[in-house]
């Protein structure tokens, strides 16, 4: 499908806002109007479970007000965006996916949306996404699934599946996601945008309803490199350090294993191999093998994190487990089941092991800039081979998730063809930095990779 509408950048939004180009409500009406077209009430995707028309347009109203009289709006003024339904908006239900078992009315907004509306952006509606975060796909068996916005009969990715959909399809500029095994990450590579997942630690997440406290991240999904850094300010991370004349680099060095091809479809690594090709083709871009620590390894303890935090939560925020088993989709309640037969002392080595994953991954940039690998196996699954087409998803984003660093995931590229569209391409890369260096990370890719805009 085309896009409903194509944004200008979100700078350019924000400019024409403050000068009375175009107003804050027109904005938020035009968001508006195109969100309606695919809402739980509508017949081509449910991408919103909820928008709150009222409260956007008063907000948008009092931003016009305050330009009017000259005052500072903030460097998002006037931009509409969406929110993922796991986190917490003052006066509006969180479901987290899940309505028939957790629905708590929020009293309070997270600090992640209270900073970016600090800032002058304006939320328009609650995003699907996957039940309780848990899956890569985009499915839920309570508002339904969200369709690929470019290949008929695959899913969008998740599990920030309506904030990815929302922005590839043009309804909003940009949207709030969160990621703990690639779920900010595998939408965005999957629905031809861009995604970034901040470093963990960046920044408080009350107010966003955990999947794995230890590895929950919240971060955007734009259209572009110029409009992730945009988002990102000088506030939305306030650990990352700026860039600075002194830290530009004049080339740089990726690190990549080559192990790590060995499980991915053909096409897929196809595609990897002529974007490292092609971008070596600029003197000042070279690709370093490094031997990695094991990623399986990785996936399984950061898999016995996730499930075991999970299930602890699950049972503090609803109850046990049992007494939700007909309100709880088949992905959540097999996971759950399976997180309470595990023995309680598991967690405590997988602590110990993600600290130590953590340190060896950090040990890689002793030689490099930043690393690159493939973001999943294959391109975007198709609804009709579900469930058995989610099982190998997690296998590369999981465990660089768990690292803890910054990571940009969009599609893999190619400079001279600039075909990103395709199943290959659509499965995604990942491009990592180093801690808190997520403004580096961004300007390296745009300026030495020729990604695309």
């Amino acid at each position: 499908m085309q896009p409903y509408h194509h944004w200008s950048s979100l700078k350019n939004i924000t400019l024409e806002v403050k000068n009375g180009t175009r107003s804050a409500r027109s904005q938020v009406e035009l968001a508006l109007g195109l969100a309606k077209q695919e809402t739980l009430e509508s017949s081509i995707s449910p991408t919103f479970v909820y928008l709150d028309v009222e409260g956007a347009l008063a907000m948008a109203d009092a931003i016009d007000a305050r330009i009017q009289k000259g005052e500072d709006c903030g460097d998002l003024c006037g931009i509409p965006f969406a929110v993922k339904d796991n986190i917490d908006w003052l006066g509006l239900v969180t479901t987290a996916g899940s309505p028939k078992a957790y629905a708590k009315k929020a009293s309070k907004n997270a600090p992640v949306l209270q900073g970016l509306i600090d800032r002058g952006a304006i939320p328009i509606g609650k995003a699907n996404m996957n039940e309780w975060a848990v899956g890569l796909t985009g499915e839920n068996a309570h508002y339904g699934n969200i369709p690929n916005p470019h290949l008929e009969g695959c899913l969008s990715g998740g599990s920030s599946s309506g904030s990815a959909r929302a922005v590839s399809m043009g309804i909003v500029p940009m949207a709030l996601g969160s990621d703990t095994g690639g779920s900010i990450r595998m939408p965005a590579a999957w629905c031809g945008i861009v995604g970034l997942r901040p470093s963990g630690e960046s920044f408080s997440l009350d107010g966003v309803v955990p999947r794995s406290r230890s590895l929950d991240v919240v971060g955007p999904l734009v259209k572009s490199l110029e409009d992730c850094d945009y988002f990102l300010g000088s506030s939305f991370t306030p650990k990352s350090n700026p860039l600075t004349p002194e830290n530009i680099p004049k080339s740089i060095k990726i690190g990549w294993d080559p192990r790590l091809l060995e499980g991915v479809e053909a096409p897929v690594r196809k595609a990897f191999i002529q974007f490292m090709d092609n971008a070596q083709v600029n003197p000042a871009v070279s690709f370093v093998e490094q031997t990695w620590p094991s990623f399986a390894a990785a996936t399984d303890c950061a898999l016995t994190v996730l499930q075991m935090e999970f299930l602890n939560d699950f049972k503090v925020m609803c109850g046990e487990v049992e007494l939700f088993s007909e309100r709880l989709g088949k992905p959540v309640i097999n996971e759950l089941r399976h997180s309470a037969s595990l023995e309680p002392q598991l967690l405590d080595r997988a602590y110990e092991e993600l600290a130590q994953f953590r340190q060896s991954m950090d040990s890689l940039f002793s030689s490099v800039d930043m690393l690159a690998l493939p973001l999943t196996p294959c391109g975007p699954v198709e609804e009709a081979k579900l469930p058995e087409a989610a099982k190998p998803l997690r296998e590369l984003s999981l465990a660089m998730g768990a690292s803890g660093l910054p990571i940009i995931a969009m599609p893999i590229f190619s400079a001279k063809d600039r075909s990103y569209l395709t199943a290959p391409s659509l499965a995604g890369v990942q491009f990592v930095g180093k801690q808190f260096q997520e403004h580096k990370l961004i300007y390296m890719v745009k300026t030495y990779l020729d990604a695309p805009s």
